[in-house]
């Protein structure tokens, strides 16, 4: 609201001064109403910080739940002819294997070529390369009289899409010799490449296995992957097999010298990295709601410190918190482990580095021990029977209650940053309201004090007359 400089100009009184601290202190109200905005905007700043968080500690919890987590398997044996991985399905035990011959992909080679500049003759029209391969689509190439030259058909060649890769090699003749190679292994991925429109083009660098004679002849021949699982024989045109045994990929890659054993565990560093992202996604939990509940204490009637959480005393906070707290020390029932500690995980009662208590702990040496002499009752407390019962399948509910966002289930998160909306919403209407209020105000005061300025300017001047009839009356009793 712009400052009215020109009040008392005519009565000689400081109303400008005077209707700009007036206005000054009808402002304050504004600034009361923006000062609650700003906390609650911090409010909901913070609810979305715990938000996050625990929407990643359901992201861990959600592994915790899942039967094939404690399934998980690994390869433990170190091979020399193959390489294995394992996936979900893989069964642990020890298999045998032997690799007789790994995948080879076909090579075509042609005779020498002395003029590099021209393979084709000059049709006047197109030529048509059909490169096929197994039971694929053929790929067809387009090629002009200009395109003709071998640099021209191994980058047409190249650039055509098919699962073949073509170069030149230059020989110590001087002459060239067009290479051709499958991008796969195997016998089905054998290529055949001819010519039609060019009968020259042909006769430099047609192949087909089944014909009597070819311009190319076969470098490299394919071969298919033969090897036995436990004596059984398995064939594949790929050096990565993974149909064998369920959940394991086999990656060939040499003849076996003799037998190998391949051993398949389960896999306690997975599980272990499973829990251990728990306890770190649960201690930043921790920390966020220690970080937006943070008191600082202050002599007795002085103003709160500023440096407090935006969330200090609210109530889900403290739900959110309990709640937590509550399971975590809940015992389970149907196996070995009831609580969390008897498989070395503890909660931590000291203050941490985030100024927050309750962090879990990990011993890394109990956690392994567990794993590995009682997996099934490490399973059985995390996942219990997935619906009910187990610390994971527990847990994961209640964050997916508290994180709800559903029309009429909305959860506690939600809830509370609807209500922080809302009466930020409400402030911001009053906002409004006051601010007319105060314009109101200040007109009217404006109204008031150029009626008083007026209302002295006569005053004043009727003040003057007088003053100068009285004197000039005494003036003329004096004379006389």
């Amino acid at each position: 609201m712009a400052t009215i400089s020109n009040l008392g100009v005519g009565s000689g009184l400081n109303l400008s001064d005077l209707y700009d601290s007036l206005e000054t202190a009808e402002n304050s109200k504004l600034t009361t109403i923006t000062t609650q905005q700003t906390k609650y905007q911090s409010k909901i700043t913070a609810i979305g910080q715990l938000q996050s968080a625990l929407a990643s500690l359901q992201t861990a919890t959600d592994k915790l739940k899942s039967v094939d987590t404690f399934n998980a398997t690994a390869v433990t044996s170190s091979n020399t002819a193959f390489s294995a991985t394992t996936a979900s399905g893989a069964v642990a035990g020890s298999y045998s294997i032997n690799v007789s011959q790994i995948a080879v992909a076909q090579t075509l080679i042609s005779q020498p070529i002395t003029d590099a500049s021209k393979l084709g003759s000059t049709t006047g029209t197109s030529r048509t390369i059909t490169i096929s391969q197994g039971s694929g689509d053929p790929v067809n190439i387009t090629l002009s009289d200009s395109e003709t030259s071998l640099s021209s058909v191994v980058k047409a060649i190249n650039n055509s899409g098919a699962n073949v890769s073509a170069t030149t090699i230059k020989g110590s003749d001087g002459n060239y010799r067009l290479l051709l190679s499958s991008k796969e292994t195997g016998t089905d991925n054998d290529i055949t490449l001819t010519v039609t429109g060019d009968d020259t083009l042909q006769a430099a660098i047609g192949y087909d296995s089944t014909a009597s004679s070819n311009a190319m002849s076969v470098q490299t021949a394919s071969q298919n992957a033969k090897l036995t699982v436990n004596g059984i024989d398995v064939e594949s045109d790929s050096n990565t097999i993974s149909d064998a045994l369920e959940g394991v990929t086999l990656t060939l890659k040499a003849k076996s010298t003799s037998d190998e054993s391949l051993v398949v565990d389960k896999s306690v560093d997975s599980v272990k990295t499973a829990i251990t992202n728990f306890v770190t996604a649960y201690n930043k939990v921790r920390s966020v709601i220690g970080s937006v509940t943070k008191y600082t204490a202050v002599d007795a009637g002085a103003d709160q410190s500023t440096s407090n959480g935006a969330l200090l005393g609210d109530n889900t906070v403290r739900t959110v918190s309990n709640r937590l707290s509550s399971l975590l020390t809940e015992a389970q029932s149907g196996g070995s482990f009831a609580i969390l500690a008897q498989m070395g995980i503890t909660i931590d009662p000291s203050v941490s580095e985030s100024g927050v208590t309750g962090n879990l702990v990990i011993d890394d040496t109990k956690l392994t021990d567990a794993l590995t002499s009682n997996a099934q009752s490490v399973s059985q407390f995390f996942v219990g029977d997935g619906e009910k019962t187990g610390l994971g399948t527990q847990l994961s509910s209640t964050l997916s209650t508290m994180l709800s966002t559903s029309v009429g289930k909305e959860g506690i998160i939600k809830t509370a940053t609807d209500g922080f909306n809302t009466q930020i919403d409400e402030l911001a209407d009053r906002y409004t309201k006051m601010q007319a209020t105060i314009e109101a105000t200040m007109a009217r005061y404006k109204t008031q004090f150029t009626q008083l300025d007026t209302l002295m300017s006569q005053l004043n001047a009727t003040s003057s007359y007088l003053t100068q009839q009285f004197s000039s009356t005494s003036s003329s009793s004096s004379s006389s």
